[in-house]
């Protein structure tokens, strides 16, 4: 299977028009530089995997519906998205939606949310400007109620929603997703500031990690920070460990790599189209690409 990093960076994105001779706004305005960020989203391709040779063999799955899915889409060349999970119902974790609408139909994917995250969006500025969706798309688009800790099974995989507390508004209650591939187990918290013990139980010593880290040095209020990552993937005994959600107060790619790989040497910082290839059978052999 893969992973692709359809975006790694915050709501605001990374370089922001207002931004100015900020360096790492400079850095991230070169030419394919890495420093450059989308709104987090990622892509799972192939899981399970075709060793497996089930039905499911290319079952392709989106994380989070980012409001730059047109752009996104081209990392992963337009292939086929099977499934949806959202992790919440902010903008730009769902606000790709309506643009997917209207790119997918008639193949619209299933949409895996929260009750209350469904009728957030159905109500909410989401859909204000785009009245002709919003009559159609909650009887087009197939959506299925997930609810935290209750397992899903597909074919060759499952899937665990499990609580994070991100926004502490219960207008926008928030998931993280571990998925069980062959009994290698993928953690995938975009958006979290405060993970329960419940959670926290679920996902221990996991194979991968995918985490939110916005913060640089200083905690804020709604995301993880470095120093507070450093001590959950201690915690949670994580064999590796990918950064997402990466803020505007983080030093460039080049630069932050190097911060991270000198506090440890199973976390990395992901960048937008960074693909991870894994080969299910062995989970330590994989490597990345551009």
């Amino acid at each position: 299977m893969k992973i692709t990093f359809l975006g790694t960076g915050p709501s605001g994105r990374i370089p922001r028009p207002n931004c100015g001779n900020w360096y790492v706004c400079k850095e991230a305005r070169k030419p394919g530089s890495k420093s450059a960020r989308l709104q987090s989203s990622a892509f799972f391709s192939a899981i399970g995997g075709s060793a497996f040779g089930g039905e499911f063999s290319n079952f392709n799955i989106l994380i989070d519906a980012s409001q730059d899915i047109k752009k996104q889409l081209k990392l992963i060349k337009n292939k086929n998205i099977n499934a949806i999970f959202l992790t919440h119902g902010h903008v730009d974790a769902a606000g790709g939606l309506k643009q997917l609408y209207e790119l997918s139909k008639p193949d619209l994917p299933t949409v895996y949310t929260e009750k209350n995250t469904k009728n957030i969006l159905a109500k909410d500025f989401l859909w204000n400007n785009f009245p002709r969706v919003k009559d159609s798309i909650w009887a087009d688009f197939p959506f299925q109620e997930i609810k935290p800790f209750q397992k899903m099974n597909f074919n060759n995989f499952s899937v665990i929603p499990f609580r994070v507390e991100h926004a502490f508004n219960p207008k926008f209650l928030t998931l993280g997703y571990l998925f069980e591939i062959k009994r290698k187990r993928i953690v995938y918290a975009s958006d979290f500031k405060i993970m329960p013990p419940e959670s926290k139980k679920l996902i221990k010593n996991a194979d991968l990690a995918i985490l939110d880290c916005a913060a640089y040095n200083k905690p804020i209020p709604t995301h993880q920070s470095f120093p507070e990552i450093l001590k959950l993937v201690k915690e949670l005994n994580f064999e590796k460990v990918y950064l997402t959600q990466v803020g505007i107060a983080w030093p460039h790619y080049e630069l932050a790599q190097k911060i991270v790989s000198k506090q440890a040497k199973n976390i990395f910082l992901a960048y937008d189209g960074l693909k991870i290839k894994i080969k299910i059978a062995d989970f330590k052999n994989y490597e990345m690409q551009v």
